[in-house]
């Protein structure tokens, strides 16, 4: 088997093309995900990346390997050539492990799409006017009350919705969807939560409303922890709680 370490060039064919960077990133248990591999590797994986330095193959690999999944390559931990069947074996587990995190995730963005649709249609049926998308850098960008825009920047971080309240205030929008309680931790407290935390270090707590909003199946204990960290919770069957935070801004 060859060996990337001691190989630049077959590193770098391999971060070309999609595929083989995905399978790269899944020898490993559990599976890496590519900004996890840039951040232990402190390195790049662009082609271009290798050609400039060979040592950040050398630190891209040395990372796998250190977390090479032992149960699908013994071979390799074991330092000997695989016996009959365990490079097909490692293959087809490899493959569905890969397969398995490609209909999750597009399980989980159509979800998502489907979700940012339906709450656009939602403020547009209440008489909140949608207006172009801008970037929002300070309150004189925001839109207006009784207005929204979509999938802009807002501050440092991107909204999916941004909308203009009656009270002057912004309601800083994200369209969550979560498929597990496991996967509901890092789409509620870790990237809602994070954004939530970043846009009122950038506008001020009095000024900016964060909230998101939910579809499928989140962990009880993750949500109570995101409400108490600033973060307005709606459901996307129960979007008439939604209406009625947003009315409650016009007295």
């Amino acid at each position: 088997m060859a060996d990337p370490t001691s190989d630049p060039n077959l590193l770098e064919g391999i971060m070309t093309d999609a595929d083989t960077r995905m399978a790269f990133r899944y020898l490993t248990a559990p599976p890496i995900s590519e900004d996890d591999l840039k951040t232990l590797a402190d390195a790049k994986m662009s082609p271009t990346a290798l050609r400039r330095d060979p040592k950040v193959a050398h630190r891209l690999t040395d990372v796998v390997l250190h977390i090479l999944d032992p149960k699908r390559f013994p071979w390799i931990v074991e330092d000997r050539d695989p016996q009959d069947g365990e490079l097909r074996t490692a293959t087809v587990a490899s493959a569905a492990l890969a397969a398995a995190q490609r209909v999750q995730t597009r399980r989980r963005n159509e979800a998502k799409s489907v979700q940012e649709k339906e709450v656009k249609q939602f403020l547009r049926d209440m008489g909140i006017a949608e207006v172009a998308r801008r970037p929002i850098s300070n309150w004189r960008d925001a839109p207006d009350p009784g207005q929204f825009c979509s999938e802009c920047k807002l501050g440092s971080s991107r909204a999916d919705m941004v909308v203009g309240l009656f009270d002057r205030r912004v309601l800083a929008i994200e369209c969550k969807a979560s498929n597990s309680e496991v996967n509901s931790f890092k789409r509620i407290n870790h990237e809602a939560v994070g954004k939530a935390r970043s846009w009122v270090a950038d506008f001020g707590r009095n000024q900016l409303a964060p909230a998101a909003i939910l579809t499928g199946v989140f962990n009880p204990d993750n949500l109570a922890t995101a409400q108490n960290d600033g973060l307005a919770l709606f459901w996307i069957h129960r979007l008439d709680d939604l209406q009625e935070f947003i009315n409650a801004t016009n007295k």
